[in-house]
């Protein structure tokens, strides 16, 4: 039992890093797309160039924030999962973006309407995938990937209907402080939280295997 449970830990633990640099990898693509970013990240570049605070500053104290708010309702939404989506994807965005720039964009144009279409939409399923698969393994998950998690867990609405309204309001705060936003945003605003769902119920009966 021991030895299984070590093994399902391991696994687990595993797919939250290919989860988490999935999602870093989703956000790559949107940047080399030029459609626009996700609507948190949008928000959070918004209101820190606003107030002239430090990026990483900000996005530490609103985490900790809605962390400490979850914490009141749900405080299994947390654990090591949380701290790897925290730390992870800027580093993989940071190191991959000019790597991948150069190699995609040696066979794809940035001019081309067409190109760029190919990009997002690869970029929209890959970060879909990344949210979904790392949110399945129970390891914990972002303060603000916990928000749709807690709202379906309790009943109160679905993650689809929860994570729409959130990317909503989000791209609301972007817009209001003139965070970078593009058509793009406005679609992963739209359509994560359905995309992530359907992901969601493909990686379910896999994870149930797993408990």
């Amino acid at each position: 039992m021991h030895r299984n449970d070590s093994r399902s830990l391991l696994i687990r633990l595993c797919l939250s890093v290919v989860g988490t640099s999935i999602i870093a990898l989703g956000i790559v693509f949107f940047r080399l797309s030029s459609l626009g970013i996700d609507p948190s990240t949008a928000a959070d570049i918004g209101i820190s160039d606003t107030f002239h605070w430090y990026l990483g500053n900000y996005q530490l104290i609103f985490n900790l924030i809605l962390f400490l708010t979850i914490c009141i309702f749900d405080r299994s939404q947390f654990g090591i999962g949380t701290l790897i989506n925290m730390s992870l994807p800027g580093y993989i965005v940071g190191y991959l973006t000019p790597i991948l720039s150069r190699v995609i964009f040696h066979v794809l144009s940035k001019n081309s309407i067409p190109d760029i279409t190919i990009l997002f939409v690869c970029g929209m399923a890959i970060f879909s995938l990344g949210i979904s698969l790392y949110t399945s393994v129970n390891l914990g998950v972002s303060p603000y990937d916990a928000v749709a998690l807690l709202f379906e867990k309790k009943g109160w609405f679905s993650y689809r209907i929860t994570r729409s309204i959130q990317d909503l309001v989000f791209f609301t705060l972007a817009l209001v402080f003139s965070g970078p936003l593009g058509i793009g945003t406005f679609i992963i605003a739209f359509t994560t939280g359905y995309i992530v769902q359907s992901w969601r119920f493909f990686f379910k009966n896999i994870f149930v295997k797993c408990d």
